[in-house]
């Protein structure tokens, strides 16, 4: 397990980290340009799979009761790349400001959720998901990139399927 910088990680109650998990929360000026430092808030009854890894230089929230399966991805910055007389690696980082994965969501096996994007409440995000927008609540999605698959209609009290 590699945690980096614990004094911004905050765990509610009854959390658990499988193993091989990476919480990387690292202060970077350019990405943290208003905050005092990162954060990295996880609240109660989370789960968090094998190997996954979290990488936050802003502010990622996630909240009560949402599981993520083995070998999930979430990070809040990206890297420069326009200056091809550099190598990526020297052309420093940005972020799209704070992330948020909702209340009693589930985030399957490998998937992927991009910096800047937001998870609604009760969501599932389908394995091996790459997700680029945001999610809505109430919504199942899937694929590469994702789109919403279901949504839970609260008129019928049922998942219908949607045209993703």
């Amino acid at each position: 397990m590699i945690i980096d910088n614990p004094q911004w990680i905050h765990f509610g109650n009854h959390c658990g980290l499988s193993d091989d998990v990476e919480l990387c929360v690292g202060f970077n000026k350019d990405v943290t340009k208003e905050k005092e430092h990162p954060d990295l808030i996880i609240g109660n009854h989370v789960w968090i799979g094998r190997n996954c890894h979290i990488g936050c230089e802003y502010e990622i929230i996630i909240e009560d009761y949402v599981i993520f399966g083995p070998m999930v991805h979430v990070t809040d910055r990206n890297h420069y790349y326009e200056d091809v007389t550099k190598p990526i690696e020297l052309q420093g980082e940005f972020g799209k400001g704070k992330m948020t994965i909702g209340a009693e969501s589930w985030i399957g096996f490998g998937a992927q959720i991009m910096a800047g994007v937001n998870i609604g409440r009760h969501c599932v995000i389908g394995a091996g998901s790459i997700v680029t927008k945001d999610v809505p609540d109430y919504c199942v999605v899937g694929g590469n990139p994702a789109r919403i698959l279901k949504r839970y209609d609260f008129n019928t009290q049922k998942w219908v399927k949607t045209n993703g």
